[in-house]
């Protein structure tokens, strides 16, 4: 009886959980859930009409059961990929950017650097720490100086901080802050330890980006994202993951 109406019960959860984080997140891809939610709920009130031996409908269905057992699978990956590694001495740390609003940090950018402060106390690391973030749309300074700031009013020594200003998009994060780091170091990037800062769910995406742009030598230590932006969060990842991985974005 359940299995008859599964589709039924996953529509009207997936609307809910849309009106449950509308007002909590900017992010447009949360109306992909309100969309999903409709759609299973017209699913199911029309499936009865659908001629089941028909081989077109039978071959949407089995491209459907595959792309959602892809799906769980690399959500598997990166639930469960490293996330808080304290063991590895670093020579640099890399904190990624997000948004801040006009000149206020958002609440992941905090969650962030909160995480880079609660890492030098736990790993008692004296390394150099490059706040990597440029200036994006609605942001009136840069996100490397609003992280700059923030960590220093920590009490984060500022000789200690390096500001990568420039980037965009996490791609750029690492490629210009490879530059930045060869070039205080006199090294190159793959012979250097570097630890990552970033949200949980961005850790296995940032670990393949960094990996292309030379990073050899890479290890984690992540903020938590939001209970209620969990299922967000994570299904976003899973689209820009793909992207990456097809179009190098």
């Amino acid at each position: 009886m359940i299995k008859k109406y599964m589709d039924l019960i996953f529509g009207f959860l997936m609307i809910f959980y849309f009106l449950l984080i509308n007002s909590m997140s900017l992010l447009r891809f949360k109306y992909i859930f309100l969309v999903l939610g409709f759609l299973c709920i017209f699913y199911h009130f029309i499936k009865k009409y659908l001629d089941g031996k028909n081989k077109v409908y039978k071959f949407i269905r089995k491209v459907f059961i595959i792309a959602l057992a892809l799906f769980f699978m690399i959500e598997g990956c990166m639930i469960f990929y490293p996330k808080k590694n304290l063991k590895n001495d670093c020579d640099y740390i890399i904190v990624l950017g997000a948004l801040v609003n006009k000149n206020q940090i958002s609440k992941s950018l905090q969650d962030r650097l909160d995480t880079c402060i609660d890492y030098l106390d736990k790993s008692e690391d004296d390394c150099y720490i490059v706040v990597s973030g440029g200036q994006g749309r609605g942001e009136n300074v840069t996100e490397a100086s609003a992280m700059k700031k923030y960590l220093v009013s920590k009490g984060v020594s500022d000789d200690l901080i390096l500001m990568e200003d420039k980037s965009t998009t996490t791609k750029e994060n690492f490629v210009f802050s490879k530059k930045l780091i060869e070039q205080k170091s006199s090294k190159k990037i793959e012979n250097l330890n570097i630890k990552i800062i970033t949200t949980d769910f961005h850790t296995l995406r940032s670990k393949l980006i960094s990996y292309r742009a030379g990073y050899k030598n890479t290890s984690f230590y992540t903020s938590k994202s939001s209970y209620y932006l969990y299922v967000l969060n994570y299904t976003r990842e899973f689209f820009a993951l793909i992207c990456n991985v097809i179009f190098n974005y």
